[in-house]
C-alpha cells in the first residue's frame, strides 16, 4: 500500500512537470464544469457558482483563451500544433433552472457558447434533485432525530445520534455523506420512497427551492433557442453506470438521447456521465447511440488521441477573478 502511494504520487508529480512542457508542443483544451450560477447557503457539494464569480471567470477566459463549443474540441485536438489562445469549453451539468436564469446572460455578454447537459428524466419535477431536497432535510431542518431506521423494497438505512459531545454538525454531515451514497444508486421508485420518509422524519417539507428546481421543458427550449447553448444528455435519472447492467445503462443512455431530441428537436450530439462514472462498457455504449463524444469528470487537460468518448473536465469552483485566474495560469494553462 505505502509503495503504490508512493508511486501514485510519483506519477502526479511528473505529469505537473511535463504539463507544461507538452502544452508548449502539443494542442490541448480545457473543458470547464459549472452545475449552478446561483448563492445558496445550503450546499454541500459546492455546486454554486455566483453571477458575479461566473462572470468574473468569463473575463478571465476571454483574456487569456478561445471560447468554443464543446463539439469542436476534436478537431482542435487534430491541429498540427498548439494554438495561441488554448481553446476552452463551458459545460453544465444536471439542467437547474439558474442555468437559464443567470447563466445565459452572462453567456451573451461574452458571446460564450456552452453545453448544459440534462438529467432528462428530472426535467418538469417541481420537487427538485434528490440530492437538494436529500440536503435540505438532513442540514438545514431544525430537527436532528435520535436515531432513522428506514427501508425501502430492497435496502435499509440504520443511525444512530452519537453521544453527547459530538457537534451537531458533524453528526449532520457524516449523516448527509452516508445518506447520499446509500440513495445515489437506488432505482428511482425506492430512492423516491425512502426520501420521502426521510422528509417526514426531518419534518421538512418537499417542495423545492424555486430557484434551485430543474428546467421545465419550455425553459430548456429557451435555452436551446439561444443559439449560444448546445443541449446534450446526461442519462435520464442521473443512477451511476458502473451501478447499472449493460441493458440498464444503454436505457438511461438512449433515452436521455430520445429525451433531449424530443425537448428540442435536435439530436444531441454529447454525452455526460452522472457522477463522472465510467463502467467498462459506457464508452462503447454511448457510440453505439449515437453520440460524437462523452465527457467524464477526470480532472485534467484534453489531449490529441483521447478517446473523444472519455473527455476529461475540470470543476470551476466559486472563485473570484484573481483566485480563478492564479488557478487557471498555474495549473491548467501557465
Amino acid at each position: 500500500m505505502i509503495a503504490d502511494r508512493v508511486q501514485g504520487e510519483f506519477i502526479r508529480a511528473a505529469k505537473r512537470v511535463l504539463r507544461p512542457w507538452r502544452r508548449r508542443t502539443r494542442p490541448y483544451a480545457l473543458l470547464l464544469l459549472y452545475h449552478r450560477i446561483a448563492r445558496d447557503a445550503n450546499d454541500p457539494w459546492r455546486l454554486c457558482v455566483t453571477p458575479e464569480n461566473f462572470r468574473a471567470h468569463l473575463e478571465v477566459l476571454r483574456r487569456h483563451c478561445e471560447l468554443v463549443p464543446l463539439g469542436e474540441v476534436p478537431a482542435r485536438l487534430g491541429a498540427p500544433r498548439p494554438a495561441r489562445r488554448p481553446p476552452v469549453a463551458i459545460t453544465f451539468d444536471d439542467g437547474y433552472v439558474d442555468n437559464l436564469r443567470n447563466a445565459l446572460p452572462v453567456l451573451r455578454e461574452f458571446a460564450a457558447p456552452a453545453t448544459v447537459f440534462l438529467a432528462t428524466h428530472w426535467i418538469g419535477q417541481d420537487r427538485g434533485f434528490w440530492w437538494d431536497r436529500l440536503a435540505k432535510a438532513v442540514l438545514a431542518s431544525p430537527r436532528l432525530p435520535a436515531a432513522i431506521d428506514v427501508g425501502a423494497r430492497t435496502s435499509a438505512f440504520r443511525w444512530r445520534r452519537a453521544p453527547a459531545g459530538v457537534p451537531e454538525r458533524r453528526q449532520r454531515a457524516r449523516l448527509h455523506r452516508d445518506l447520499w451514497r446509500h440513495l445515489q444508486a437506488l432505482p428511482g421508485g425506492e430512492r423516491e420512497e425512502l426520501l420521502t420518509r426521510l422528509e417526514g422524519i426531518f419534518c421538512v417539507a418537499s417542495e423545492a427551492d424555486p430557484d434551485a428546481r430543474p428546467m421545465r421543458p419550455d425553459e430548456v427550449r429557451e435555452l436551446h433557442a439561444s443559439g449560444l447553448v448546445n443541449i446534450g444528455a446526461h442519462a435520464r435519472t442521473h443512477r451511476p453506470l458502473p451501478s447499472l447492467d449493460e441493458a440498464e445503462q444503454a436505457a438511461e443512455i438512449c433515452g436521455s438521447r430520445e429525451d433531449v431530441r424530443v425537448l428540442t428537436g435536435v439530436v444531441p450530439d454529447a454525452f455526460a456521465y452522472p457522477h463522472g462514472e465510467v463502467a467498462p462498457a459506457s464508452p462503447r455504449l454511448v457510440e453505439r447511440a449515437g453520440f460524437a463524444l462523452a465527457c467524464s469528470t477526470v480532472e485534467e487537460l484534453a489531449w490529441p488521441g483521447r478517446d473523444p468518448f472519455l473527455l476529461p473536465r475540470v470543476t470551476a469552483y466559486d472563485w473570484d477573478a484573481p483566485r480563478f485566474e492564479r488557478w487557471l495560469r498555474a495549473v491548467w494553462l501557465g
